[in-house]
């Protein structure tokens, strides 16, 4: 066990907006405005980050997706066939992001833009 994750892990959220849901050769895929280049932690740890849906609309269509970041690499990926209804415009909010997220990410990765940060107390 390592404590200061054990404390932290839960402490932070990663929000990030749904671009596009696509389906490639039959499977479905929520693009997110964010990528692992922010949240690191799933890749790292090779485990779908628990999340829940901020639905802006209804119009998301339910069912089996994958979560994947905008980057250039097939790596970023939050989650892997995970069951939620989501349409674009609607925000996940990534669960467990307080410890090893921003910190052991690739920062400046093809020059996207950072996170913005809000703590609250």
């Amino acid at each position: 066990m390592e404590p200061g994750r054990a404390l932290t892990a839960y402490c932070g959220w990663y929000l990030t907006t749904v671009l596009d849901v696509k389906r490639v050769h039959g499977e479905r895929f929520a693009v997110l405005s964010g990528g692992t280049d922010h949240l690191r932690t799933p890749v790292t740890k090779g485990h779908d980050q628990p999340f829940a849906v901020l639905a802006r609309s209804e119009e998301g269509e339910d069912g089996p997706v994958t979560l994947v970041g905008r980057l250039c690499t097939p790596k970023d990926v939050f989650a892997r066939h995970v069951t939620a209804a989501l349409a674009v415009g609607d925000v996940v909010a990534f669960a467990m992001a307080g410890a090893y997220a921003w910190n052991i990410s690739h920062h400046d990765f093809l020059m996207h833009p950072k996170p913005e940060f809000h703590y609250l107390s």
